[in-house]
């Protein structure tokens, strides 16, 4: 496994240095509303924006999935709340005095059953 991560990130070196060294023409960024202009290379303006992109996608996708996360919060403390409670439960029925049938749970009589014919 660790192979194929090493091939495929050589590979995306290979591709982005490649682009960068193809495309080094200078390029004119002009910001409109503002008297504001930057002058740099295409490979840097291109890759500039495709990070700038992914951080944006990062960040949409993190608001989008914090509810997940907050209900996941929810049910590792309501499950450890149930585990205190069951730890509880289990010390208490350890403690408890035993009924006369020597075990723990208490002995219940069974009830009676009626015949039932299948004629009115």
């Amino acid at each position: 496994m660790h192979y194929i991560y090493v091939i495929v990130t050589a590979l995306f070196l290979i591709v982005f240095a490649t682009f960068t060294s193809a495309n080094l023409q200078g390029v004119t960024i002009d910001f409109w509303p503002f008297e504001y202009q930057i002058n740099a290379p295409f490979a840097l303006v291109a890759l500039g924006c495709l990070l700038v992109g992914f951080l944006v996608g990062a960040f949409l996708m993190w608001l989008r999935f914090g509810a997940a996360r907050a209900r996941a919060r929810r049910a590792e403390q309501r499950a450890a709340v149930l585990e205190r409670e069951l730890g509880e439960l289990k010390r208490s029925a350890a403690s408890a005095p035993r009924g006369p049938g020597g075990g723990s749970a208490p002995q219940l009589a069974a009830p009676e059953l009626k015949a039932v014919s299948g004629r009115n």
